[in-house]
């Protein structure tokens, strides 16, 4: 019998795989142009690890690797490993989560702390998920709309546990987003592909960037703090260009196939939710700020403002 105990157990393989010293330069490069992207979170923040989740899951599953396996990501270069070295009952597991899905979802029925219904925002399409054994629903309600990824293992669906709840306030700028996001020229179609060599030197050439952000930040003088702040607010509006927006990543398609190179297509929501998870944590760092100007305005205006010396006592809904 199949359990939440297994899946948790594969789940936690492939992270403590993604681990391994051959990706540790690729690790430092993902979770570069991750928090570039979804806003730089500190290790005393309330929101640190339920971020660091987020990223864990990202160069995991979505992440592409620029040196060994070029094109493929950790749970596929995982896959091509595995066919050599487990039972075909243990690679079958494994294969299960190729079908995962993340995305924004809203929660339709809660029952009890581990069973949510659930609303693909993105598809319009409903599912019940389950919570594995490391984490349950407990801050979640009705209409909550977040960030999430689940898997599909043996015939039940389960949340990974990498979450990032947006405040409730903000529920119809969201469905506007959404909708604005699937009807414009942003949202990829099947028939606009990018090859993923194309993709890849164009990833290389924006790290080469960040890097070269960072070194003028390393060499700029502490009095000079002008200078400082105009290459901080530079390195803050590179997430708009981290990919193509039409891009799917069917990779493989222009070039002879490889094994190590996955035959799924991968659609670009990534970027707007990378977007929402940006304005997610600044609700968190401007506490004084309504949510629904910070969701509705641009995101670089937020670098001018100034913190008040006492902060009104106002609620904003916290990540789980």
């Amino acid at each position: 019998m199949y359990s939440a105990e297994q899946c948790q157990q594969i789940l936690n393989n492939l992270f403590h795989y993604s681990l391994r010293a051959e990706f540790q330069a690729e690790r430092q490069m993902a979770r570069e142009l991750y928090f570039v992207s979804t806003g730089n979170v500190n290790d005393d923040d309330a929101c640190f690890d339920q971020r660091m989740a987020c990223f864990q899951e990202f160069f995991v599953f979505e992440y592409r690797l620029l040196e060994q396996y070029s094109g493929s990501t950790i749970f596929e270069t995982f896959l091509a490993r595995a066919a050599q070295q487990c039972s075909l009952d243990e690679l079958q597991n494994y294969e299960q989560f190729r079908s995962f899905k993340h995305s924004l979802f809203e929660v339709l029925t809660l029952r009890g702390d581990s069973e949510l219904e659930v609303l693909d925002v993105f598809s319009g399409s409903k599912a019940c998920v389950h919570s594995l054994p490391e984490f349950n629903f407990s801050g979640f309600s009705i209409g909550q709309i977040f960030d999430g990824r689940f898997l599909f293992f043996h015939g039940k669906t389960f949340f990974t546990g990498a979450f990032i709840l947006h405040p409730k306030e903000v529920q119809p700028i969201l469905n506007k987003t959404v909708e604005e996001f699937l009807v414009s020229n942003q949202y990829c179609q099947a028939g606009e592909t990018v090859s993923w060599d194309k993709e890849l030197e164009s990833r290389q050439k924006l790290f080469r960037n960040i890097s070269q952000q960072k070194q003028m930040i390393s060499n700029t003088e502490k009095k000079k703090a002008v200078d400082l702040l105009r290459v901080t607010r530079q390195i803050a509006a590179m997430p708009r260009l981290l990919s193509n927006h039409n891009l799917v990543m069917a990779l493989a398609k222009d070039l002879p196939t490889s094994v190590y190179i996955p035959e799924t297509a991968f659609f670009d929501m990534l970027s707007l939710m990378h977007q929402l998870a940006y304005k997610e944590l600044k609700c968190l760092r401007y506490k004084h700020i309504d949510p629904i100007k910070i969701y509705e305005g641009p995101d670089e205006h937020l670098d001018h403002i100034q913190m008040p010396k006492v902060l009104p006592s106002k609620h904003i809904p916290q990540s789980a």
